[in-house]
């Protein structure tokens, strides 16, 4: 494969695999609400990064990590499955001495700086591995071999999950301003609830 063709087989699967709504999606939107554009922007950014490397290994390793994963598929979900409960019960958590205190439920996310949001949704997807599983079962259907070709893949990888990444949390960052902080606390309750559901999917193999 060429490098062009590898650069849009890039796109294509970036794209693709961004696109899909779940635990982190749900998670990016409601942290842009909350937060605002410069923060929603910074974890997708978060996000981006990791699928870039993701895409990086699962290019480079081909085949192999395709197999590797495969033979433990069960224990990747289960993994990622207490990854995402964890994350949603400590959110909910959150809420709840929040609201507690009467403060604003947004308060953790408004006052987070861009860096440490970075960070976090970065810790938050690499902590997921059916994100590196997903790139594996693209690469290795791909006739990469050629470096140039595994460059041009990754960069399509990371080109199009930045900017879906960013064009979802600018959105979401913009609809903040019209959101009441009560809708807010309904969105972020709501958001964890669904990262829980997915969880419990996960865990239960589907």
């Amino acid at each position: 494969m060429d490098a062009t063709a590898a650069l849009i087989a890039g796109l294509v699967a970036g794209l693709a695999i961004a696109m899909q709504i779940g635990a982190v999606s749900l998670l990016l939107v409601e942290t842009a609400v909350a937060g605002g554009v410069r923060v929603g922007v910074a974890a997708g950014l978060g996000v981006a990064t990791v699928d870039l490397m993701f895409a990086a290994a699962a290019a480079i390793a081909g085949g192999t990590a395709g197999v590797m994963l495969a033979e433990h598929e069960s224990e990747i979900r289960l993994v990622a499955a207490a990854t995402l409960a964890a994350i949603a019960l400590h959110g909910l958590a959150t809420l709840r001495r929040g609201a507690s205190n009467q403060a604003d439920p947004a308060a953790d996310t408004g006052h987070a700086t861009p860096g440490s949001l970075y960070l976090r949704f970065f810790a938050i997807t690499s902590m997921n591995p059916l994100t590196i599983a997903s790139f594996a079962a693209v690469a290795t259907s791909l006739p990469l071999g050629h470096p140039s070709a595994v460059i041009a893949f990754t960069a399509g990888v990371g080109a199009a999950s930045a900017g879906w990444h960013l064009m979802l949390t600018a959105a979401a960052g913009h609809a903040g301003r019209w959101i009441t902080p009560r809708i807010q606390r309904a969105l972020a309750i709501g958001g964890r609830v669904a990262v829980l559901l997915i969880a419990a999917h996960l865990a239960l193999g589907g």
